[in-house]
């Protein structure tokens, strides 16, 4: 009795089952079919009756707009008003209106609107009414900017009880080759209601059917084929549990090729492959520790690789700097350096890797020790980047490249040469103003072997500021996708200009955080600043 009533019960579970999932299947089908009915009937109105406000475009004369705005109509706008009631009727549209858009998009006003005449509850528009546009939402907003400043068509569906109606707006482009307004097309789609009715009574019937027909099949396979080999499982995986690993083996009554007799065959397996993999897992488990415990190291490494004392020279009083740089990962590609390359010059020097990660981290330790080690015998920054950009060319079978700032500054004369591969401007002070330092960039470093590079300069005097940075910086992202960008980074700095380097610093990373909220973060992070007080 015991035994049956397991089965009975197990029965009733599956069969459950193959009817709840063949409800679930049915209803997916029709709603898969219906959406993709939906779908192909919607891009067919679409068609039409872009169709037809393209006809009804060619009919209205552009050039002409802005004087019927002013003086009223005439016998061109009455023939071309008639030609558009024409349409209206014969194609049984509900409106066709022609309106020109106000250049903050905050109006429209109409020069033509006509109605059918089978429209009883809607009165036609006069020539000149201003209509705004201040409660019509941002999609809506960006469908007419796409008309008016790319010449782009749409169409819009709304559905009702009755089967709803297709809006289609083209733009109505004057001699100038350009939009001057829009043309819009209201059709009714009265055919759809029937469509629906008669697709879905197809689809849900044939549905039903084949859900019973399986159903059927799988209640019949069901007992012979998986209830009583899955209990014959059933029976030996507890007897497996409670005997610490040993088989009774009622197993090998399982005959067959299918996955259930798989089932079987492994589950005499078991006992040794538990084991087996205990082992392994502790194993892994170890290993993990150990490349957690290495990255860790690796992290620790990295950020000693970078110049970390500040103020960095106690006998070179002329700059006062402050650097960070905050990895997205355990290690990165960013770095940034500064050093006195003789008793006069002063180099500084900020760059980003391609890529993330060790690789990223590798990269950044070549091209940072190439560019101090060129830099000791070359005080033209293009100079320096032509070399270690040859040097970095040869074997890059990885791809990787790096957009790199390099400034030399003459401590006795304020004169600041510069070349840039490839990197954002940095921010400068001079004469009371702040500004982006902006050049032509070269090409990246490794990017191409035999690249000439470009040096600039500029004079520094007491109390300039130099703000170096990366683009995880002005390309941080909030949660809604937005991007930190250069106007806010601008105006942050704009404040900062009576700061200490290191609370400027400070002041963009806490700006940065706030703007990103709980976003992760994406990419390095590096800045650098630096203010020369002169000699």
């Amino acid at each position: 009795m015991k035994k049956k009533f397991r089965i009975s019960v197990l029965g009733l579970e599956l069969i459950l089952g193959g009817v709840i999932f063949g409800a679930v299947m049915c209803f997916v089908n029709s709603y898969n079919g219906y959406r993709e009915f939906k779908k192909e009937l919607e891009v067919i109105y679409g068609n039409v009756t872009e169709q037809f406000a393209q006809t009804a475009a060619t009919y209205v004369n552009g050039d002409k707009l802005e004087y019927w705005l002013a003086n009223g109509p005439d016998e061109e706008w009455e023939t071309t008003n008639q030609r558009l009631i024409d349409i209206t009727e014969a194609s049984e549209l509900v409106y066709v209106y022609v309106t020109t858009i106000a250049p903050d998009y905050k109006s429209r006003t109409y020069v033509f609107d006509t109605v059918n005449s089978k429209e009883k509850n809607s009165k036609v528009i006069e020539l000149g009414y201003v209509q705004s546009l201040e409660k019509k939402d941002d999609y809506y907003i960006g469908k007419l900017r796409g008309v008016i400043e790319d010449g782009e068509n749409y169409s819009m569906f709304s559905y009702k009880k009755g089967g709803g109606h297709v809006t289609s707006a083209v733009p109505l482009i004057g001699s100038n080759g350009k939009p001057c307004a829009i043309v819009s097309i209201v059709k009714p789609m009265h055919e759809i209601k029937s469509y629906k009715k008669k697709f879905l009574t197809s689809i849900i019937i044939w549905a039903l059917v084949v859900t019973a027909i399986f159903i059927a099949l799988y209640a019949l396979f069901l007992y012979m084929g998986i209830i009583r080999p899955i209990l014959f499982v059933t029976h030996e995986t507890s007897h497996l549990a409670e005997q610490h690993g040993e088989l009774s083996g009622i197993l090998k009554k399982v005959h067959g090729y299918n996955e259930i007799s798989t089932l079987a065959k492994s589950v005499e397996k078991m006992s040794q492959d538990l084991n087996r993999y205990i082992q392994d897992l502790t194993h892994t488990t170890a290993e993990k520790e150990r490349l957690g415990a290495e990255l860790n190291v690796a992290t620790q490494i990295q950020a000693e690789m970078l110049p970390r004392v500040f103020p960095p020279y106690e006998n070179h009083k002329e700059v006062e700097l402050f650097a960070t740089m905050e990895p997205a990962k355990e290690v990165g590609g960013d770095f940034y350096d500064f050093y006195m390359i003789d008793d006069d010059h002063f180099a500084l020097v900020v760059g980003d890797v391609s890529g993330k990660g060790v690789p990223a981290a590798l990269f950044m330790v070549i091209t940072k020790t190439l560019i101090k080690d060129t830099a000791a015998h070359e005080h033209d920054p293009a100079k320096i980047f032509e070399h270690v950009n040859r040097i970095l060319c040869e074997g890059n079978e990885s791809g990787l490249f790096v957009t790199c700032w390099l400034g030399i500054l003459t401590l006795s004369t304020g004169e600041f040469k510069f070349a840039n591969a490839g990197h954002n401007a940095p921010l400068i002070l001079q004469n009371g103003e702040i500004k982006y330092l902006t050049t032509k960039p070269n090409l990246m470093l490794a990017g191409m072997d035999g690249i000439p590079y470009t040096t600039h300069s500029t004079r520094l005097t007491k109390g300039d500021r130099l703000f170096v940075y990366t683009d995880g910086v002005t390309e941080a992202t909030n949660l809604q996708n937005e991007l930190y960008g250069e106007e806010r980074l601008l105006t942050v700095m704009k404040g900062a200009t009576d700061k200490t380097p290191h609370e400027v610093l400070d002041l963009v990373h806490n700006d940065i955080n706030e703007f990103v909220d709980e976003a992760p973060q994406f990419d390095d992070i590096t800045m650098l600043e630096m203010v020369f007080k002169g000699r």
